[in-house]
């Protein structure tokens, strides 16, 4: 009997409660069919609203993979659980697998629909970061506008009124509404709305789900042999040594 695709779901802020939140959707969307292994970033913040505590998260992000792998965990797929994404190429470089960021996977699946979306998350920072990675993707044309919900209240009903009426004034077909902390909410602000919502976190699990059924042999880019690290936990010194990727590149994954 073949054995169920795994998943490793790391949230990059440190919230145990968030990280609740986030296994649970996932186990919920997968409904059995993988294993899912849920981590949470052991330093930074319990929220990330900052270029600087995205920056740092990055840095969790690998080092929260790392201490995973090391543990003997063994997936085929990482869901980097956070719309936008810190450190998501780094981390596929590091582990040579894929790796399935919220706001990639949702801006990608609006992009490839008719018309043009919305794109919504709360706070204005991230809305700029959301914006250069709608640029990095080629698919700006294919985004109306991206706006801040930090100003509404903080209930379904408001915050579904408030998107449709921007996405009608920016003539967009559809929004993409993205926060792992909009996650409890986002079914009632669907369900209310008067315009489509896609749910990119939804999205990027399904995603992650179709290419753990259909594993592929890492690709693992090993740095130089000779390059130095300093300071780094062991668990990342270990995952960033060229003997360490060598080692996971040809491991056996069955």
């Amino acid at each position: 009997m073949r054995r169920l695709p795994r998943l490793l779901v790391i949230n990059p802020n440190t919230s145990t409660g968030v990280s609740q939140v986030i296994d649970a959707l996932v186990r919920e969307e997968v409904a059995g069919a993988a294993q899912v292994q849920t981590v949470t970033a052991d330093f930074g913040f319990s929220y990330i609203s900052t270029r600087v505590a995205v920056t740092i998260a990055a840095h969790a992000v690998l080092d929260a993979a790392a201490k995973a792998l090391a543990e003997g965990a063994k997936p085929d797929v990482i869901v980097l659980a956070c719309f936008g994404d810190p450190g998501r190429e780094a981390l596929a470089e590091m582990t040579g697998l894929p790796v399935i960021g919220f706001a990639e996977a949702g801006l990608l699946a609006a992009a490839a629909l008719p018309g043009t979306s919305l794109v919504s998350t709360n706070g204005t920072v991230w809305c700029e970061m959301l914006g250069e990675l709608a640029l990095k993707l080629g698919i700006g044309d294919r985004i109306a506008g991206i706006r801040s919900i930090e100003a509404v209240a903080d209930d379904a009903q408001s915050i579904a009124n408030f998107l449709a009426k921007e996405a009608k004034a920016l003539g967009a077909e559809r929004v993409v509404l993205g926060g792992a902390g909009l996650i409890p909410i986002l079914p009632a602000v669907i369900a209310t709305a008067g315009v489509p919502i896609l749910d990119p976190h939804r999205i990027g699990i399904g995603k992650a789900l179709r290419l753990a059924a259909n594993p592929q042999p890492a690709t693992t880019v090993a740095p130089a042999a000779t390059t130095e690290s300093l300071g780094l936990s062991p668990f990342l010194a270990q995952a960033l040594s060229a003997s360490s990727n060598t080692t996971a590149a040809g491991a056996d994954r069955s």
